[in-house]
């Protein structure tokens, strides 16, 4: 008797990948347990199997065990008595039906359960193969899309007894454990046990047993060729052996680990040399801006690694800000809410991606339908335009804003040193992510998994040189931290209480600058609570903030809910904003396989 693990036909890499993928889903919902196979071959080629096993299920449920079982047309499958739920629970019955390219055997329960041990007994026909000094009996036993298996017991019984050169050869495909075979001392009875089968191995028996103990016969002599092409496989089972040996060794780990070294030491010397952000000495809570600049630039600057997605406060911030400066003005609430166009405005002063947002609002006026004012549009009307046109326009537009931004600041915003040394590490830390994927393709055992790690720290390591080492021009860098400063004292009660008159007195200005830095809704709230600490006259504030739209308000409570209404009403219509936001930045030599499960 002897031991065989290969792959008689290696399976292509893309075939395992196809088993994995198809089956992945099931396979982490269900395991089978304690399986135990009883195989009897009768002396006249008939094959009756005893299949009695658990399907457990940590999470879902199932209605139906199954195991469908491939083979040729040559070989027939049929259901014996006997098939059926062995533990107890709902009633069950077991049938056969076609599945693929093979013959399903099933166990249906009458309600749905999350384990339950079933026994499938079906004979095969067709399946031992006669020579005139020899009959051949080639099957896989386990089928190869089938859940993790623990705890598994085979038994081969042959029709009598026999002896050399007569055999039996048991092949796992790549699972790594070593069987435990045994064939008693008559060569009848063959036993083979595994711990864990894992998903995409099988276990494969090639019996070769003397005629003398079969009925049928053969014509034609095989037990020669049959040694012979054994013989070969036991030669490419010691070769697969030695190079999965040498392709799983742990050793393998000291390489991505070096890899790994190397880049975490460059990155972390790299943002010592150049990505430590610079030093300032500003107020940590100003009251008042670092200086006068459009809400969208605001917006645009904050991020060292610029994404127009992040520049829909901007565009909220810009259509305030039009509306404060009295180029349009808004109406209503919810789903009457209108904005009202102003014509005889003086434009002169805008910026010219300000102007082009007022001409996208000026643009969707005219595509409506003429059934009203032509300088107003509804939130229906704004929201139909939004669908096909907001995206696109924001995709061109907020480039714009960050270009005029780094034309304001004198260029790019990060130093030049930084820049070239993120695209150094970056590219980097994709050349590592890329060779420790491809190894992994190539090794296996513990090597594949120190390649899978590496490549999971590298991808880390290259999102935290591209988020760490950029770092903020000197004068940039101020200017950025007088903005988060400005955007923390707008949202924190305890410091605004203690702001000066001329802070309350720019509320309307500032409210539009927190709409940019993504916190206007705390930012009302919070001044909703400082008004009647300090006596501010919320009436005048309310008149003051009249262009929100909240003209029969005297409180700051009617802004807020004005301004809320406002956002969502933009939100809808296609702005992609939020005033609360933040936009900071086996062999298969013989029959059998299939697959199997639960459902």
């Amino acid at each position: 008797m002897r031991s065989a693990s290969h792959q008689r036909h290696r399976r292509r890499l893309a075939l395992t990948l196809l088993l994995v993928l198809a089956s992945a889903w099931a396979q982490a919902r269900f395991e089978w347990r304690d399986v135990v196979q009883d195989v009897a071959i009768a002396a006249d080629g008939s094959v009756v199997v005893r299949d009695e096993r658990t399907l457990w299920t940590p999470d879902e449920d199932f209605g139906e065990a199954f195991i469908c079982v491939a083979h040729p047309p040559s070989v027939t499958l049929t259901l014996l008595e006997g098939s059926g739920a062995v533990s107890s629970g709902p009633p069950a019955t077991a049938f056969q039906q076609p599945c693929g390219a093979g013959t399903e055997v099933v166990v249906r329960n009458q309600t749905r359960v999350r384990e339950r041990r079933v026994v499938f007994v079906y004979r095969l026909d067709g399946t031992v193969e006669p020579f005139s000094d020899v009959v051949q009996w080639y099957w896989n036993l386990i089928q190869l899309e089938h859940p993790p298996i623990v705890g598994y017991r085979l038994t081969v019984t042959a029709p009598g007894a026999m002896a050399e050169p007569y055999d039996a050869y048991v092949m796992r495909y790549a699972n790594p454990e070593e069987p435990r075979v045994a064939l008693s001392a008559d060569r009848r009875v063959l036993t083979v046990a595994f711990d864990r089968i894992p998903t995409g191995d099988g276990v494969e028996v090639r019996y070769l047993m003397d005629p003398a103990t079969f009925t049928l016969r053969g014509t034609r002599p095989g037990l020669e060729e049959l040694l012979r092409e054994q013989a070969r496989i036991s030669g490419v089972q010691q070769r697969d052996r030695l190079l999965r040996g040498f392709r799983g060794s742990p050793l393998w780990a000291l390489l991505p680990l070096a890899w790994l070294l190397w880049l975490g030491a460059g990155i972390y010397g790299a943002w010592r040399r150049v990505g430590r952000e610079p030093t300032t000495d500003g107020m940590r809570y100003p009251f008042e801006p670092p200086r006068d600049l459009p809400p969208a630039a605001v917006t645009a600057m904050l991020s060292q690694h610029f994404n127009a997605s992040s520049m829909g406060p901007a565009w909220f911030a810009t259509i305030m800000d039009l509306a404060r400066r009295g180029m349009l003005r808004f109406d209503g609430e919810g789903r009457n809410f209108r904005i009202l166009l102003q014509p005889g405005a003086d434009t002169s002063g805008l910026e010219t991606f300000e102007q082009q947002v007022l001409d996208y609002l000026q643009a969707a006026t005219k595509s409506r339908r003429r059934n009203g004012a032509p300088d107003e549009i509804t939130l229906a009307q704004l929201e139909a335009y939004g669908k096909s046109n907001a995206q696109r326009f924001l995709a061109r537009w907020a480039p714009l804003v960050r270009k005029w931004v780094e034309g304001f600041m004198g260029g790019p915003l990060t130093t030049p040193e930084s820049g070239a040394a993120v695209r150094q590490w970056t590219l980097r830390s994709l050349l590592a992510v890329a060779a420790a994927i491809g190894l992994a393709f190539v090794f296996v055992d513990a090597a594949r998994v120190a390649m899978i790690v590496a490549a999971v720290v590298a991808l880390v390591l290259l999102i935290v040189a591209s988020a760490a080492l950029p770092a903020w021009r000197p004068e940039v860098g101020r200017e950025v931290a007088g903005w988060l400063g400005f955007k923390r004292t707008l949202s924190d009660y305890s410091r605004m209480k203690d702001a000066p008159p001329d802070f309350f007195m720019l509320w309307d200005r500032y409210y539009v600058y927190a709409a940019a830095l993504g916190v206007a809704e705390r930012y009302l709230k919070t001044l909703q609570r400082v008004a009647p600490a300090r006596g501010l006259d919320q009436a005048q504030m309310a008149r003051q903030g009249a262009w929100l739209g909240a003209t029969n308000t005297s409180n700051l409570a009617g802004i807020s809910r004005a301004a809320g209404s406002l956002s969502s009403a933009l939100s809808k219509a296609g702005a992609s904003a939020s005033s609360g936001g933040s936009s900071s930045g086996g062999g298969g030599g013989g029959g059998g396989g299939g697959s199997s499960g639960g459902r």
